[in-house]
């Protein structure tokens, strides 16, 4: 995998950040994120699902907006005809579609802490309750009018894919809200 520089670098300082010595949030950079999607042919869906799950050897091929993680797969259906897959590498065939290496476009963020979904909220126009944004479920949205994408892992355990070019506006913004709840920077 091709190493690549962080566009966080001069930005990102580990350390615990906290007036009263209480870290409720957690911040981590995925670095050398590896982000392939695979888009099909709208007459292609029903093949496509079952090229994925034989491929990468599950029982179902994510629906819209959800996604599916274990210890190899990480693959989320982000649009009807879209996935996201962060683990393993899975090249669709042409006559069912289109490969997109997204590896370079994008700085993803973990967030997890008592208090992630409290901040998130602050910023996401999205319901991000337990009984309505459940486990490995996803969203488009955007921060400050800059469109990411939320994954949703479990109980406050988020990962934001910000495009590159807007990560460092994003990553002050984030830092800069969770002064009020207690948070830390984990080492990458």
């Amino acid at each position: 995998m091709v190493s690549r520089d962080s566009s966080l670098d001069t930005f990102y300082k580990p350390g615990i950040f906290s007036t009263n010595d209480k870290v409720t949030i957690k911040f981590k950079e995925e670095t050398n994120l590896n982000l392939k999607q695979i888009v099909c042919w709208p007459d292609t869906l029903t093949e496509t699902k079952e090229f994925i799950k034989k491929n990468l050897n599950i029982s179902e091929a994510p629906n819209f907006n959800k996604g599916f993680v274990n210890d190899k797969n990480s693959i989320w259906r982000i649009e009807p005809l879209k996935w996201w897959i962060l683990k393993n590498v899975l090249k669709l065939p042409s006559e069912l579609g289109t490969n997109l290496d997204l590896s370079h476009a994008f700085t993803s963020i973990n967030i997890k802490g008592e208090n992630a979904s409290l901040l998130l909220n602050r910023f996401l126009p999205l319901d991000l309750r337990e009984t309505v944004f459940e486990d490995n479920s996803s969203a488009s949205s955007a921060i400050h009018h800059v469109s990411i994408k939320l994954l949703k892992f479990s109980k406050n355990n988020y990962q934001i894919f910000i495009p590159r070019g807007f990560a460092i506006s994003t990553w002050e913004i984030l830092l800069e809200s969770s002064k009020q709840f207690g948070y830390e920077v984990l080492e990458r």
